[in-house]
């Protein structure tokens, strides 16, 4: 197989893989997951009608609205069909630069390199939280593309593909923190690679500072003049903000805890008893990567620089994003990598062929066990939402409209509302602070206050008012039912 014709192949695997992802998506009910109904598509609308409803107590709201962005055009531009095949497809680009990658550290040629890498990228794709993301309005996926992408320039010689990776890793912080384990990853991997190592980690850290420059300084900027913290609510500390108490925010419910707890997550994980999110989940590849890590240091001497920097950024940022975050969707970097390592094990104590045959099977069982977080889904209509106007034909115009925190409901919103009212999401997290003061004064000037809700009990009552269920109508639309309700302060 000549060079232009393995350059083709190549172009045809990956056409193939991010076919694939769209399809899958596509085949899959509509995408209506809980973060979704919340705040992915209603704060893309606010940042493209007039900015943003301070305050608003509820978590989400704190974070950048751009990694949302894409679905939002997405759903808002094409049929819903088509919107979830091209998030399906946005996935796959992740696919690609897992293969890329695989391609970069294997020991193989030709199509038996094309082979190889593959499989390594099904091998990741079978993982739980790339399915669990597939098709829906989670950017993490995205973010792990470009993280991988910036993971695949560090792989080669220079400074400028050094700077570029900078680039990619600042601006998946600035996008979300929760990319923050896999940047430091990115670094430590870098620093495997001898070959000007100190010019290559200056224009690393350059490049990172930029990116984090072009995707978060404006939001930062944006808390810090809304809440006198470029952070708000985290390590508040540290920049002690008047609207939050003095504590380090963070979330205890996932992650591990104690030495048995770093000990036993993989098998926990093969189990499905492991914490990483509100449903259960088992993924037995995170075993298959202790046992392949094991490997690759009992056969060091074979393991390229590559290969090594590939295996350091995987446990870097598993350990980071164990000890600071431990959701599984936030782990994507490393769940697709899982299967780049097992194959390069497979690929070191066999041959190409026999490689081959052996991820193949590791990949069909991995799938097969492997049990994902499905999405809430609903069938598909001919707009992404459809909600029935009738019920907030009430609302006036110096009307406030509350959000209880603990029923998404947000995407019924936009369009809908008269132009001109307030809307405020409320969760109980934020109520025990002083931005309930600030809701309180904020809400003296109007006319009314409803509440969109469901039924009882409400993060809204008592802590804002008293919800007058009796005088509730209900918001129909085509994803799920609420309660417009008149609160009572």
């Amino acid at each position: 197989m000549n060079n232009g014709s393995v350059r083709r192949w190549n172009l045809a695997v990956d056409a193939c893989l991010v076919l694939v992802c769209a399809a899958i998506a596509a085949l899959l009910l509509q995408d209506a997951n809980w973060d979704q109904l919340q705040y992915h598509y209603w704060y893309p609308w606010q940042m493209f009608h007039g900015g943003f409803s301070d305050p608003d107590l509820y978590g989400g709201r704190f974070q950048n609205p751009l990694p949302q962005v894409p679905f939002y055009l997405l759903v808002t531009v094409l049929p819903p069909h088509f919107a979830q095949a091209a998030l399906g497809g946005l996935a796959g680009a992740a696919a690609i630069v897992t293969r890329r990658i695989a391609a970069r550290v294997l020991p193989a040629e030709g199509g038996r390199l094309l082979a190889l890498s593959t499989s390594a990228a099904l091998l990741g794709m079978v993982g739980a939280g790339f399915r669990s993301e597939l098709g829906t309005s989670y950017s993490d996926v995205l973010l792990a593309g470009l993280l991988l992408t910036g993971l695949l320039l560090i792989l080669r010689a220079g400074w400028r593909p050094a700077l570029f990776a900078g680039v990619l890793a600042g601006a998946a912080v600035g996008l979300k923190w929760t990319s923050a384990p896999f940047a430091i990853a990115s670094l430590a991997a870098l620093l495997v690679l001898p070959e000007s190592r100190g010019r290559r980690l200056g224009g690393w850290l350059l490049g990172a500072l930029g990116g984090w420059l072009l995707t978060g300084a404006w939001w930062a900027w944006h808390l810090w003049r809304t809440y006198d913290s470029p952070v708000f609510p985290f390590w508040n500390h540290l920049f002690a903000s008047r609207w939050y108490p003095d504590a380090n925010l963070s979330d205890v419910r996932y992650g591990v805890v104690g030495m048995r707890g770093w000990l036993m997550w993989p098998i926990d994980m093969a189990r499905g008893s492991a914490r990483v999110l509100d449903l259960p989940v088992r993924d037995p590849r995170w075993l298959l990567l202790v046992a392949a890590l094991l490997a690759l240091i009992v056969m060091h001497r074979r393991v390229s620089a590559p290969a090594a920097a590939v295996a350091v950024f995987t446990v870097t940022g598993t350990g980071v994003w164990l000890a600071v975050f431990g959701v599984i969707r936030y782990a994507l970097p490393a769940e697709l990598m899982v299967g780049v390592l097992v194959v390069l094990v497979l690929t070191l104590v066999t041959t190409a062929r026999v490689a081959v045959a052996l991820s193949l099977v590791v990949t069909l069982g991995a799938a097969l066990l492997t049990g994902s977080a499905a999405s809430r889904r609903v069938p598909f209509g001919d707009h992404w939402y459809d909600v029935d106007p009738t019920a907030f034909s009430r609302v006036g115009d110096r009307d406030v409209i509350l959000v209880d925190g603990q029923y998404p409901s947000t995407f019924l919103l936009p369009g809908i509302v008269p132009e001109g009212v307030q809307v405020h999401v409320v969760q109980k997290d934020f109520t025990g602070t002083r931005l309930l003061d600030w809701l309180a004064d904020d809400l003296v000037g109007a006319d009314r206050v409803w509440v969109v809700t469901g039924r009882p009990p409400s993060q809204v009552d008592p802590a804002v008012g008293r919800i007058d269920y009796d005088k509730c109508t209900r918001i129909r639309s085509n994803v799920v039912d609420r309660w417009l309700c008149p609160v009572i302060l």
